[in-house]
């Protein structure tokens, strides 16, 4: 990866009135191997990269939120992976250190990667913020997506 950090989001405020916010893009690098073969597709083979998104502070204001990683060829032109939290989690739930996400990686991921948060009610104003991340290792297993 060309991303040597790998943070999407670090405390990246969540302010947004019923809207989208966009994190930085991560540039996974030229679609070669550490040989410099070419591979066929962008992704970690059996699941050892995971994404990782958490509450940093607290949400102050608003209803919930919701959260998505989406994939570009271009760096311009993004589409939904399917990867995320497709049900607005309630700010209530949304408590400071709340893994939000825990989820590996799957192959077949365009080059760009980027999260994009969408926030319900208003949160104008409010102090909450995210983290967001993507981290080698296996997936723990005391992390249950969130239910409505």
């Amino acid at each position: 990866m060309t991303d040597a950090r790998l943070v999407f989001s670090e405390g990246q405020a969540i302010t947004a009135n019923a809207a989208n916010v966009i994190s930085t893009v991560l540039d996974q690098g030229a679609l070669v191997d550490d040989r410099g073969v070419a591979l066929a597709q962008f992704g970690p083979h059996s699941g050892q990269i995971n994404l990782i998104v958490s509450i940093r502070n607290a949400p102050t204001a608003g209803v919930g939120i919701l959260c998505e990683l989406h994939d570009s060829a271009d760096g311009a032109t993004f589409h939904a992976t399917g990867i995320g939290v497709h049900t607005a989690i309630p700010n209530a739930i949304l408590v400071a250190g709340y893994t939000m996400l825990h989820v590996p990686l799957m192959p077949g991921l365009r080059r760009y990667l980027r999260m994009v948060y969408t926030t319900t009610g208003n949160h104008a104003g409010s102090a909450g913020t995210i983290n967001a991340r993507l981290e080698l290792g296996s997936m723990s297993e005391n992390v249950a997506p969130f239910r409505a």
